[in-house]
């Protein structure tokens, strides 16, 4: 009886240490030493100091396969050049570079549900959180460069979306006025997506940009043609409505990408 009990007892104190979050101090290099026999059990981790690419294959590693990780506080962390290529990339291998969420950084992180940039991160590659499904939030906390506005991901100035993470359930967003540009992938393969509306102020929307979603409808609210190449998925410029302003048909007709949608609408 009393083994029954205190077998209970270290389960239960296993769970409660995987659901805590586990805070962990390192130099480069160290993350992998630092958790131990607790890698595949720790669902929420907060790490304090300099990370490079040994550090980053650690997290990729805890984020998905035998890992369980779902919730990554990288605030005061800082990400350092050095350490092994964290993943392969299309050209060339992906490394750290410093202050930079580089390219694929954490994509693949199937598990990942909530991350926090690091405060001094100054530059975020469009596919840094790819494949990432179950990815919900993604946070700035004190950061200078970026801010989250429900998750979403701007720079400071709220001039450019910079990233809807892939497990946010959107099935319609309205960009707010001021946002000049749409960054390249910013809403790839928000499944569930299906009406967008830009605002007066917008001046470009990036490649692959809304690539992956089910929009059914756009509105752009400039009277100008913003910049746009290949943001949109063939199907939807065949079957979705182009609203637009009225009296600024003959300047999206004119454009060279904007004029493909067939069905296009003044309001």
């Amino acid at each position: 009886m009393k083994k029954m009990i205190l077998l209970a007892m270290c389960l239960a104190a296993a769970l409660t240490a995987g659901a805590q979050q586990q805070t962990v101090t390192i130099q480069a290099g160290g993350l992998n030493a630092a958790v131990g026999m607790q890698k595949y059990d720790i669902k929420s981790l907060k790490i304090v100091g300099d990370i490079n690419g040994d550090d980053i294959i650690t997290i990729r590693e805890m984020a998905s396969g035998r890992g369980v990780l779902q919730e990554l506080d990288l605030a005061e962390a800082v990400i350092v050049k050095g350490g092994a290529a964290y993943a392969t990339g299309r050209t060339q291998d992906c490394v750290t570079r410093k202050n930079d969420i580089s390219t694929r950084m954490f994509a693949g992180g199937e598990y990942l549900r909530k991350i926090t940039i690091p405060n001094r991160a100054r530059l975020i590659s469009y596919d840094a959180f790819s494949n990432c499904p179950s990815l919900r939030e993604i946070n700035t906390d004190a950061n200078l460069k970026f801010q989250s506005v429900e998750g979403i991901i701007y720079t400071k100035d709220m001039k450019t979306v910079v990233r809807c993470p892939e497990g946010l359930i959107l099935d319609e967003v309205e960009i707010v006025e001021g946002v000049e540009q749409i960054y390249t992938g910013a809403f790839l393969n928000i499944k569930l997506l299906r009406s967008v509306t830009l605002p007066s102020t917008i001046k470009g929307v990036s490649n692959m940009s809304f690539q992956g979603c089910s929009l059914r409808s756009i509105t752009v609210n400039s009277v100008k043609a913003p910049a746009m190449e290949n943001a949109f998925d063939a199907a939807v410029v065949s079957d979705a409505t182009l609203y637009i302003p009225a009296g600024a048909r003959e300047a999206y007709l004119s454009d060279n990408h904007w004029s493909q949608f067939r069905n296009i609408s003044e309001r």
